[in-house]
């Protein structure tokens, strides 16, 4: 198995357990063609959520790439242009993680980079799932 496809699950994993600390209901859709990776559910709210694990670029970023690919398929969709998306959720090398909710991001569509002082510093850890 290639190691962006084990990065991939483990990260998916390491959501399931954050959530599970932060006495959050989750489940996984059965087949791998929903846009999202997940749903959780917040205050009797359910939200769609896309899990990206980031990586350190070559001027020390933490960025993803927006768009996925899905198995067996040719199909590439963007989560960010995607209305079932509701958050991504991002988990960064130091072990942050960003929830971002998709309306910040619709309109980019390869990719963006997460930091504490950046843009999206206020998704840090945001399992409430606040917009």
């Amino acid at each position: 198995m290639n190691s962006k496809l084990k990065n991939g699950y483990k990260t998916e994993e390491i959501f399931v357990l954050k959530c599970l600390e932060n006495d959050i209901s989750i489940s996984r859709p059965i087949f791998n063609i929903e846009p999202y990776d997940f749903i959780v559910e917040k205050e009797n709210i359910f939200y769609s959520v896309q899990v990206k694990k980031a990586w350190i670029d070559n001027k020390n970023r933490n960025v993803i790439c927006l768009k996925s690919a899905y198995p067996r398929s040719a199909k590439t969709r963007v989560a960010s242009q995607d209305e079932k998306v509701n958050f991504v959720a991002i988990l960064t090398d130091e072990g942050d993680w960003y929830i971002i909710p998709r309306k910040e991001i619709m309109n980019i569509k390869s990719g963006i980079s997460v930091s504490k002082k950046g843009k999206y510093a206020k998704y840090i850890n945001n399992f409430d799932f606040k917009n």
